[in-house]
């Protein structure tokens, strides 16, 4: 017989399943910063019981990752951005309990803050540096005509 998860335990789930995310838009240029607060609107919009976490994934798809996309395909979010998720209204009066969330109505109440990575310049400049500067000489190796 199991357990049930517990509040941070879910949370833990919700971040490892956003790493993928995070990777994805990383090969662009853009961070992912999940707030606790986000994770929690997460869980709450789809953890179920009965199900377990098994939805987290399916709800992350659907509406972080959609949301996402549409950001980048109308240029909202460009190489050197920071999206900051979080929940509508911040309520964190339940932080320590390790109660499992209860199933709730399955509504979007995450928010999108989208600012400029202020070190984004400063690492694209660094990685040119070391590029620029790298020890690494490329040669044509000799061609040898064979009759």
């Amino acid at each position: 017989m199991f357990n049930a998860l517990g509040t941070k335990q879910l949370e833990k789930i919700v971040e490892k399943s956003m790493k993928g995310i995070k990777r994805r838009l990383a090969t662009k240029g853009i961070k992912i910063i999940l707030e606790s607060s986000g994770a929690k609107a997460i869980l709450d919009a789809s953890y179920d019981p009965s199900y377990g976490a098994r939805p987290v994934e399916r709800y992350l798809e659907g509406t972080v990752v959609t949301r996402l996309s549409r950001m980048l395909i109308s240029g909202e979010l460009t190489p050197g951005t920071i999206v900051r998720i979080e929940a509508f209204g911040d309520d964190s009066s339940n932080d320590d309990c390790d109660v499992p969330v209860a199933k709730k109505l399955r509504t979007n109440n995450l928010q999108y803050i989208v600012e400029r990575d202020p070190d984004y310049e400063k690492e694209q400049e660094a990685e040119r540096q070391r590029y620029l500067t790298s020890d690494y000489d490329y040669e044509m190796p000799d061609i040898e005509i064979v009759d």
